[in-house]
């Protein structure tokens, strides 16, 4: 292998795992924050009756 293709595969891996982390943690701050949504609207519901 080259040189300078190994420092681009090295290089495109670590910017892959940091990529792949942050959609991972962007796909688990949008389902808490609907569960969290969610859970509020029940409540509200809830307590509405008389």
């Amino acid at each position: 292998m080259s040189d300078p293709f190994f420092a681009f595969f090295d290089i495109g891996l670590v910017f892959a795992l940091a990529l792949g982390l942050a959609i991972w943690q962007l796909v688990v701050l949008r389902r808490a924050i609907r569960r969290d949504r969610e859970r509020a609207g029940a409540a509200g519901r809830g307590s509405d009756a008389p």
